[in-house]
C-alpha cells in the first residue's frame, strides 16, 4: 500500500472506532480507552529514548489511586500543566540547548507528568464548579470529548493541506524541516473560519473571548506538534512508533493534544 492509502485506511478505522465508542460506549468504556491511550503513550515515550519500561506499572498504580480517591483538583492541575507547557515551549524556542540537557536528565519525570496530566484532565472532562465542587460524569458530557477531537483534527488537516499547497518558508527547520509558515497560517485561518461557521450554523452563542481561547489553543497545538518533533530530533528518530500505518505512533497523533487540553478544560469546563 502507498503511504496515502495507509493514512486513509488508518483514518477510516480510527473514525469507525471512535464513532462506535461515542455512540455506544459507557462511562467505563471511555475511561478504559483513555487509560489505554495514556499507558501506550508513555510506552512510546520510553521507547523513543530506549528507557526501561519499569515506570509503566508505577504510572498505572499512581493514576489509579489518584482517580479512585479523587484528591487532585482538575482546575488547578490544568493551570499548573498549562504553565509547564508554556515553560517548555519558551525553552524550546529560546533555550533549546539548555532544554535538551534538562530533558535528557529528567526524561521519565517529564513523561510521567505529561501523560498523567493528560489522563487526569481527560477523564474529568466535564463541568466542575470550584466553589461547590460539583461533578458530573464524563459520559454525560461526551460532546466535549468529540469537540476536542474535531478541533485538533481540523487544525492538523488544515495545516497539512495549506502546507502542501502553499508551503515555502520553513519555520524552524532545525526542529521540523517539513513545517512551514504558510501551513501554520493556513491551519490557523481556516480553523477559525470553520468554527465560526460551525457555531453560527448550530446556533451556538460565541463571543470574542471564545475566539481568543480558540486562537491560543491553535497556537498551543502547533507548538505541541513542534515539541514532539524536537524530542524525536533529539533522539534521531522519524516517528514515535508504528502502531498507526501511514501516521507513525500514538504520540505522532496526540502531540497537539497535550498542551491544548488544559486550556480547553479551563475554557469550557469552568
Amino acid at each position: 500500500m502507498t503511504e496515502i492509502v495507509k493514512r486513509a485506511f488508518t483514518i477510516f478505522l480510527s473514525f469507525f472506532f471512535l464513532s462506535f465508542l461515542y455512540l455506544f460506549g459507557g462511562n467505563t468504556a471511555f475511561i478504559l480507552f483513555i487509560s489505554i491511550v495514556s499507558i501506550y503513550s508513555l510506552y512510546e515515550w520510553t521507547s523513543i529514548s530506549s528507557k526501561n519500561i519499569a515506570f509503566l506499572p508505577s504510572f498505572i498504580i499512581l493514576n489509579s489511586i489518584i482517580y479512585y480517591f479523587d484528591f487532585v483538583n482538575t482546575y488547578y492541575l490544568s493551570i499548573i500543566t498549562l504553565l509547564v507547557w508554556v515553560t517548555l515551549i519558551y525553552s524550546m524556542i529560546l533555550l533549546s540547548n539548555q532544554l535538551k540537557i534538562f530533558i535528557r536528565k529528567y526524561y521519565m519525570i517529564i513523561g510521567l507528568y505529561i501523560f498523567s496530566s493528560f489522563f487526569l484532565i481527560l477523564i474529568n472532562m466535564h463541568p466542575h464548579d470550584v466553589t461547590m465542587s460539583s461533578h458530573s460524569y464524563l459520559i454525560d458530557n461526551k460532546h466535549y470529548f468529540l469537540f476536542i477531537i474535531i478541533l485538533i483534527s481540523s487544525i492538523d488537516i488544515f495545516s497539512y493541506i495549506s502546507g502542501k499547497i502553499f508551503g515555502k518558508n520553513k519555520i524552524i527547520p532545525s526542529i521540523s524541516p517539513n513545517k512551514t509558515l504558510e501551513g501554520y497560517l493556513g491551519g490557523f485561518t481556516f480553523t477559525i473560519l470553520f468554527f465560526i461557521l460551525f457555531f453560527n450554523i448550530s446556533n451556538l452563542i460565541w463571543t470574542y473571548v471564545d475566539l481568543l481561547y480558540l486562537t491560543i489553543i491553535i497556537l498551543l497545538a502547533f507548538f505541541g506538534d513542534l515539541f514532539m518533533s524536537f524530542i524525536k530530533r533529539m533522539y534521531d528518530i522519524k516517528n514515535s512508533g508504528n502502531l498507526l500505518p501511514g501516521h507513525g505512533g500514538i504520540l505522532d497523533r496526540l502531540d497537539s493534544y497535550f498542551p491544548t487540553l488544559p486550556l480547553f478544560y479551563l475554557w469550557l469546563m469552568t
